[in-house]
């Protein structure tokens, strides 16, 4: 596969892309146009300063399935920005054609026109000398761009338009109105004309062509790039869709369950779908998942079904994100650990909740918690590496969905190896160090999670007024330096936090202990009123720490 790439791989300008005769289309079911004024912006100012500078610019990767021809190619990747160079070729012709009927130059406008629209719009087929569009759209965008934009007609009603269709209109009259800005006052032919040679021969593409799907879906995990996660989710739902053939029906219906399934998570959906996929059929690694998909969806009955599935799945992830979605007023206890788990970042147990929410519903808030407890001391506090975490949580899954696990007790023992030991879990907190600055949440929730165990309250760490107090300050003085030489070591320790009402942290600031301690009796949190320490070294601090370790492990216990 490496060595395949390697030899299918070039850097053609604009222009090159459009030589020899050759044709792109967007696969019939790959995303509608999306770019806007940031992008057409931005696309505009890269070109103006390589006219100007005579310079290249690099548009970055496109990556193109052949054909046998290797005259027609499919446009895997890139699409956004070859539609929108197109509509700037549009932009131009327009601008020549107008030139020509207001009497400037006729012949020679006429002429350029036809001349960019052959080079860059059109291709003609030397048998039959047909003429074809050189670059035709998905099933979506494809009728507007062919009937309106490429003959240069203005929509009846652009409002009632669709929103890709909007934006391809709305980029062609920015273009259209950047380029008369720029050379109407003189009708600069030669001008214009030198603007669209620099984007023919200056911008440069890196081109990669791949033979199918598969070597494509294998390029996208390797560049990891900004936005190969849209390609890959454009690429299984073409494959997907490919399965219901021409039943325009199947294909209306599965298009409105897409859009539920990917709304608000594009991005997102290759995750969820291998978790989805991990749920059921064990761990699967990224650059496998397309290639089994392949050899389990073959039929249109498999995609429906294969939609199906995702669609519910897809709800419930989105709810595992988010412990406010309305999903949890079924179950309003989950909330509490779906924030948790959230809060930790963690997903290595998603396969597991899909499993356990459609077998295991009476236990759920039950194995909610086991992961929430099994995370926050393996991952946040051990700090240990999460590969044999998605192995076991998948496993068990399995487990879920044969029948093998039904309840709590038989699904912690299954998970037994991932759950830190009490007197490991304890001497790991005694040493965390949890920084404020990027993680302030987390570490109000450690707090308020030994404050409500040593008060007995049941306070929340999102929503009461509490401020998290530095003991040693962050910024310290010379005093305090003088104590701690290297506060850095210090400072983000669980032992130097406490909880402390907001106006007397803002009076006590970077004051020493002597002074801090009187507003910690006063306070209504059990962290700083019964603090103890007269002063504070690293050794009280070590001592504090401690203390609260023996704390955090009644908090973060599972009793099976």
């Amino acid at each position: 596969m490496a060595s395949s790439l390697l030899l299918n791989t070039a850097t053609p300008t604009f222009g090159e892309l459009f030589t020899n005769g050759r044709t792109f289309a967007v696969p019939r079911f790959q995303r509608n146009y999306k770019w806007d004024e940031d992008q057409w912006e931005e696309l505009w100012q890269d070109l103006i300063a390589s006219a100007e500078n005579d310079k290249e610019h690099y548009m970055g990767s496109i990556v193109l399935k052949t054909h046998e021809t290797r005259k027609h190619f499919e446009v895997i990747d890139g699409q956004q920005r070859l539609v929108t160079l197109t509509l700037l070729v549009l932009a131009a012709v327009k601008c020549f054609e107008s030139w020509a009927e207001e009497g400037h130059e006729p012949e020679a406008n006429k002429e350029r026109a036809q001349l960019f629209r052959g080079r860059f719009l059109r291709a003609k087929d030397a048998a039959s000398l047909m003429e074809t569009s050189r670059l035709e759209l998905n099933r979506n965008d494809g009728a507007f761009f062919r009937s309106t934009l490429l003959q240069l007609r203005k929509p009846v009603s652009v409002n009632r338009l669709r929103e890709s269709e909007r934006l391809m209109w709305r980029a062609f009259s920015y273009f259209v109105s950047q380029l008369q800005a720029r050379f109407q006052a003189g009708h600069d032919a030669a001008g214009l004309s030198h603007l669209l040679d620099a984007a023919s021969d200056k911008l440069l593409f890196i081109q990669i062509l791949v033979s199918d799907e598969m070597d494509a879906y294998t390029v996208f995990e390797t560049l990891n790039a900004r936005g190969t996660q849209l390609t890959v989710t454009d690429l299984l739902k073409n494959y997907l869709f490919s399965r219901f053939g021409h039943d325009e029906h199947a294909i209306d219906v599965a298009e409105d369950q897409w859009i539920r399934i990917t709304t608000n998570r594009e991005k997102e959906f290759p995750r969820l779908l291998r978790h989805y996929w991990n749920s059921h059929h064990g761990v699967t690694r990224p650059p496998r998942l397309f290639k089994e998909i392949r050899e389990s969806v073959k039929k249109h009955d498999d995609a429906l079904m294969l939609l199906d599935e995702l669609e519910t799945v897809s709800v419930l992830y989105s709810a595992l994100r988010n412990p406010d979605d309305e999903l949890w007023l079924e179950v309003p206890a989950a909330r509490k650990f779906v924030g948790e788990i959230d809060l930790f970042g963690v997903t290595q147990c998603y396969p597991l909740l899909f499993a356990a929410w459609h077998h295991m519903r009476d236990e759920f808030v039950a194995v909610l918690r086991i992961c929430a407890v099994i995370s926050f001391r393996y991952i946040v506090i051990g700090k240990l590496n999460t590969q044999p975490m998605e192995r076991e949580y998948v496993e068990a899954a399995r487990k879920v969905r044969s029948g093998a696990i039904t309840t709590p007790a038989q699904l912690f023992a299954s998970l037994r190896l991932l759950y830190v030991s009490d007197e490991q879990f304890e001497a790991d907190f005694a040493l965390a160090k949890i920084p404020t600055p990027n993680n302030r949440e987390l570490v109000r929730y450690v707090l308020f999670a030994i404050e409500n165990q040593l008060s007995g309250n049941s306070r929340s760490y999102r929503s009461d007024g509490a401020t998290v107090e530095h003991i040693l300050p962050e910024n310290p003085d010379e005093a305090w330096l003088a104590v701690f030489p290297e506060p850095g070591v210090d400072i983000y320790r669980l032992g130097n936090y406490t909880l402390l009402e907001a106006a007397a942290n803002r009076k006590i600031e970077r004051k020493q202990i002597i002074d801090k301690k009187i507003e910690y009796l006063k306070s209504g949190y059990k962290l700083s009123s019964g603090f103890g320490w007269r002063e504070w070294t690293r050794t009280q601090l070590n001592e504090r720490q401690r203390w609260m370790a023996k704390t955090a492990t009644a908090v973060w216990r599972l009793n099976y």
